[in-house]
């Protein structure tokens, strides 16, 4: 807020806590971390959820998934199915579910961002206290005070964010220069993220395609 304002008011100052000017602006960085969150898969985001199951519950089609769901970051386990390393479930769009058999192994996600997602199981029944692993995509956390911190690995791309979000409800047309300047340092993000992904200094990852994927070789297989 200290750059923010350095910009915008001519005074590295921060807005006093709690006051219109301070709230206005923390909208408006939690507007850009939304953005921030939604442009990429980032890994900063990615969790693990492990529901609890109950053992009495004979049937147990649906699964509740967390508040700050976003999307399926990788394949869903269950470790109750007696398989080595628990056994992967695919996910397939819920028009297509006719398509399928009542024994079928698969699930569907369903819901919205207002009333929540759950993940619908089939067969509808797990085994009794069963473990399910499922890797999703998060969204982050809004901030609600100057002690918290966001999770935006480049602050600057907040600050020209937050200063265009400002200038443009001041019909300030040097808005335009600040957005450009935000885009840029997340397109940045984005691809020092993607290099420390798979290329890192350590181990080079290549990308997963049909071809490595079964370990295909060109001109060998």
């Amino acid at each position: 807020m200290q750059n923010v304002s350095a910009t915008v008011n001519q005074d590295p100052t921060q807005p006093t806590d709690g006051g219109a000017d301070f709230l206005l602006w923390l909208q408006f960085i939690n507007r850009a971390q939304i953005e921030w969150a939604e442009a990429n898969d980032w890994e900063v985001l990615r969790k693990n959820y492990y529901p609890t199951l109950a053992e009495n519950s004979a049937s147990m089609a649906s699964i509740g998934l967390p508040l700050d769901f976003r999307k399926l970051s990788g394949p869903v386990l269950n470790y109750s199915s007696g398989v080595d390393g628990g056994e992967t479930w695919p996910e397939i769009p819920t028009e297509r579910t006719k398509m399928f058999s009542t024994e079928d192994k698969f699930f569907t996600i369903n819901g919205d961002p207002s009333n929540g997602y759950y993940l619908l199981w089939n067969p509808g029944t797990l085994t009794s206290g069963a473990t399910v692993e499922i890797p999703y995509y998060s969204m982050p956390t809004s901030l609600a005070s100057a002690t918290q911190f966001p999770l935006v690995p480049d602050s600057e791309f907040l600050t020209n964010r937050t200063i265009a979000y400002i200038l443009e409800s001041r019909s300030d047309p040097r808005f335009q220069e600040q957005e450009t300047k935000a885009r840029e340092r997340l397109l940045m993000m984005i691809e020092n993220a993607n290099l420390a992904k798979y290329e890192p200094y350590t181990n080079n990852v290549r990308v997963i395609t049909p071809e490595n994927k079964f370990s295909f070789r060109f001109g060998r297989n």
